[in-house]
């Protein structure tokens, strides 16, 4: 028996709703997944604001409690530690966990911290209250990259990674303008207390937004198991493990050593306002914006399991910039070549988180995003009272302290070489 018109025209309303469906369901998932980038996007940029706060603060902070430029260097550096000693935990914590309870706790946790910051009565105080920002900002850059591996395909994730890391750049520019404008009004006090407000209302947006761990992507990719202690050995056993964090390491020594005690040379070497220096730091991290989004799209078109290449560029034209900026007597001059040196350290940075996104085992993202930022980050930790100490014991000569600073980018030149020109998922399985 022949099938009836209507028969037909019930089966293509039949595929027709389907597709429908289908599309609607795909077309939700894609802005569901901008959604959630840009949420992580605005997180970052207020994370950045509060980690730069005291770079700017402790102007005002040291004449209120007499510190020395030991002193100094101890407050900024205290919240490094803390945030070198947690990433591998929290790196830890998201892979077995997923992204949306631990990213949103540690919005919640570092908020609170800054909250602190503007309460505390002491030097100490102030030191502790810092540490527990570190401690919850540490989990926010392993939290991420699992977050993009949960919602984004593997061709997508550089220029994903480059979105959130651009935040950064974002947090930089608003924060010179925003910070000291705050602390010139009103207080710096203030200023702390309004940055943790703003950041557990964005803690729990955050959770709201997130999808359970249960329908992302990594859910629907079942792989062969392994054990935990199979899946940590592999990472410590691997050679591109140590030097990709040996990279990161002294590329963190250069970046914080120059965000730490740049405010304080601008103000006491070439005499500019705090509101003038601030309007002045808004460029550099304005062209480090764009700069993250190109060198994203960049990864993925023209550098793919090449990322060594962008490490070395990158890290060869800072250390040109940063000297040319050291000896500049003109300021407008001066922040033109800073600008330079941060688009191009910008890019080591994106190339070492991308790289281990797409080349390490997915169940392991986090983990070996958290081993590689710990051990880098106790060059953050380092830097401010490496250069605080060499500031003191040269009478204040900054020229000898961006000297030090120079020869650690030329340093991660060299490390940079020596990384494989094609490091792909087979080859850093084998090495584990």
């Amino acid at each position: 028996m022949e099938p009836s018109t209507y028969e037909f025209h019930r089966d293509d309303t039949n595929i027709k709703n389907q597709n429908k469906k289908g599309t609607a369901k795909m077309t939700s998932r894609i802005k569901r997944r901008h959604v959630i980038i840009g949420m992580l996007f605005v997180c970052w940029v207020v994370g950045f604001l509060d980690k730069t706060a005291i770079n700017i603060a402790i102007i005002p902070i040291s004449e209120e409690f007499g510190l020395t430029l030991d002193h100094q260097g101890m407050i900024i550096s205290a919240f490094f530690l803390a945030y070198s000693m947690t990433q591998l935990i929290g790196g830890y914590l998201v892979d077995r966990l997923g992204s949306r309870r631990v990213l949103s706790s540690a919005v919640a946790v570092w908020s609170l911290g800054t909250v602190v910051s503007g309460a505390v009565t002491s030097a100490v105080g102030l030191a502790a209250a810092r540490a527990v920002t570190g401690a919850g900002e540490a989990i926010f850059p392993a939290g991420g990259s699992v977050a993009i591996t949960e919602n984004f395909e593997k061709t997508q994730m550089a220029r994903a990674k480059s979105v959130l890391q651009s935040g950064a750049s974002v947090g930089f520019a608003l924060g010179s303008i925003v910070i000291t404008s705050l602390i010139a009004f009103y207080s710096w006090r203030l200023m702390f207390i309004a940055l943790g407000a703003v950041g557990l209302v964005l803690a729990i947006m955050l959770y709201c937004i997130m999808p359970p761990r249960s329908e992302t992507l990594v859910a629907k990719d079942v792989g062969a198991k392994i054990s935990e202690k199979q899946r940590i050995a592999g990472l410590l056993k691997n050679t591109l493990t140590w030097k990709i964090a040996s990279v990161y390491f002294f590329t963190n020594i250069v970046f914080w050593g120059l965000q730490s005690w740049l405010p304080s040379y601008w103000v006491k070497v070439k005499g500019m306002s705090m509101m003038e220096m601030g309007a002045y730091s808004m460029i550099p991290p304005t062209l480090g914006f764009i700069s993250f989004l190109t060198c994203g799209w960049l990864l993925d078109r023209f550098f793919h399991q090449k990322e060594k290449y962008l490490i070395c560029i990158g890290s060869a034209v800072s250390a040109v910039f940063i000297y040319l900026m050291a000896n500049a007597e003109s300021i407008p001059l001066a922040f033109a070549y800073l600008s330079v040196s941060n688009v191009f350290l910008n890019a080591i940075s994106i190339s070492v988180f991308v790289s281990i996104m797409k080349h390490f085992p997915q169940n392991s993202v986090g983990t070996a995003t958290g081993l590689i930022n710990s051990l880098a980050q106790l060059g953050s930790f380092a830097s401010p009272m490496l250069i605080g100490a060499v500031l003191s014991a040269t009478d204040q000569n900054y020229g000898i302290a961006f000297s030090v600073i120079v020869g650690c980018a030329v340093i991660v030149c060299g490390i940079a070489t020596t990384l494989p020109a094609i490091h792909s998922k087979k080859i850093v399985e084998q090495a584990a």
